[in-house]
This record gives C-alpha cells, structure tokens and sequence, in this order.
C-alpha cells in the first residue's frame, strides 16, 4: 500500500485515484488536487493544506498591480477635485465639496457596514447621478465629462482594491497577510501620491487594510465579500471536491483555504484541527 506520509506533496494531482486506507499523517499537501478521489479511512493527521508558496505570490503581485492602478486613478480623481475646489464657479466648488464628503462616507460606510452595502446605497447611485452631470456637462458646453468618469473610477477602484486586499489576506496567512497588505497598499497610495496626487490616496489605501481585516475578522456586513474570498483562495489551494472522505481523520491538521464542495464530511474526524476560509457544504 502507498505510503504518502510525512512528505512534500504541494501541487499533486490525486485526482480520481482510489487513496482507502492511505496515510497523508504530517504531510504538506497544500495545492495538492483530490478531486473526485476515495480517501475511505485515510490518515490525514497533522497535514497542512491551503495554497502553495508559488500561488500566494501570484496573488500578490496581482494585488500589487490593481493597488498601484487604483491609486493612479485615485491621484487623477483627486486632481480633478482639487481643480474643481479651486474653480471660481460656486456649483463647482460646492460639487468638488461632495465628491470628498461621499468619498469619505464610502471608506465609512464601508467599514462600518460591509464593501456590499455601500456599493449598493451609496456607490451605485452617487455613480449614476455623477455620470449624468458628466453627461450634461459634456452635452452643454459646461466641460469634459471627465472629471465625473475619474469619479466613478475612482469609486469602483476603491471597492475592487478592499475586494482584492480581502483575498490578498486570505491568501497570505496570519503574521504575513498584514505585512503583504501594508506592502500593497501603501504601494498603491504612494504610487498614486508620487504621480501628483496628495495625502488622500494613502489615507484611501490604509483604509482598505482596515475593511479587510473586518471582513475576514467575521463582522456582520461582510458576508458576500468573505464568501468571494473563499471561493478565490479556496481554488487556489487544497482540492477535495466530490471526493469520498468516509472516517478520514484529520485531527491536528491546518487546513486552510480548502474546498470540500460536493464532499460528505459528516464521518470525517477534525480533532484540534483548525479550519480557515474552507468551503465545506
């Protein structure tokens, strides 16, 4: 009979082989693929799954790039409610007014109520109602339009950075997720500040280490944006969907960022396991 334990099995395929009676006991199976495998009675004791060291810097980099184009886009829609503070027209000043005031009640609202509610009651609106006046500005004479799309951008840019900082988190571990996210987006803020933006891209950057750390923390508010996480981080790491885990024993095991959809694990032994952004239904 194989004996796998105790050994370096990140990123190996088990897919659909028929594992009964294995022993997994101390091995490092993060990345490793078990789908659709039969792991009746197998002795997964004091594995670690979750996503590979190769996979965990893809999503960093990934994090990096989003990060480093919000905060130029953060920059530009600053510039615009700089020009717009310094106009000598009333409406636009009052409007360069409320385009910080929104900004601010978006990061608020946000970590208050979760990235999803936001999005909803004040995002999508506020984008809609700033696109028509871009339109109107446009159509009138009144100006480009542009300002109002930098707006928007800079709106969803936001959102999308607290979505990808989350996973960034999930994907990085405890210690190493608040040193990554720093790393990004402090990237992003100062990115966005060098190319002539101010104070406010960084500020916007930290603001997002914050949502992401409520959202992965369990606060009431962030349920959608954790369930994306874990399906992203779970698809990155450890497999053992459709798989058979009758009586398998996982005590003492880290399993993280582990996908057990279409498993039964209703006879599967998790001791003093400890289960972290898995999908298990």
């Amino acid at each position: 009979m194989d004996n796998y334990a105790n050994k370096n099995l990140q990123r190996v395929s088990f897919k659909d082989q028929d594992l009964s009676n294995v022993s997994f006991e101390g091995s490092d199976l993060r990345g490793a693929d078990f789908t659709g495998s039969n792991l009746t009675g197998a002795d997964l004791s004091r594995v670690r799954t979750g996503i590979p060291p190769a996979n965990k810097v893809l999503v960093f980099i990934s994090a990096l790039i989003i990060s480093l184009f919000s905060g130029y886009i953060a920059m530009l829609a600053g510039r615009t409610i700089q020009g717009m503070l310094a106009s000598g027209d009333a409406y636009i000043r009052t409007a360069g007014i409320a385009s910080i005031v929104l900004i601010i009640l978006f990061i608020v609202y946000s970590y208050w109520k979760g990235v999803g509610t936001a999005i909803r009651n004040l995002i999508l609106p506020a984008s809609f109602i700033a696109l028509l006046v871009g339109l109107l500005a446009y159509l009138t004479g009144a100006g480009t339009g542009m300002g109002s799309v930098y707006l928007v951008l800079a709106y969803i840019l936001v959102a999308v950075m607290f979505m990808v900082g989350t996973v960034a988190r999930a994907a990085a571990g405890t210690l190493s997720s608040n040193i990554l996210f720093i790393v990004v987006a402090l990237g992003g803020g100062m990115f966005g500040k060098s190319v002539g933006g101010g104070i406010g891209t960084v500020i916007m950057a930290l603001s997002c280490a914050l949502i992401s750390k409520r959202a992965l923390a369990g606060t009431p508010g962030f349920e959608a944006l954790r369930r994306l996480t874990t399906r992203i981080t779970s698809r990155l790491g450890t497999s053992f969907r459709d798989s058979k885990l009758v009586n398998v024993n996982f005590s003492n095991s880290t399993i993280h960022n582990t996908d057990f959809s279409g498993a039964d694990v209703s006879t599967v032994n998790w001791g003093d396991s400890k289960k972290v952004n898995c999908i298990i239904k």
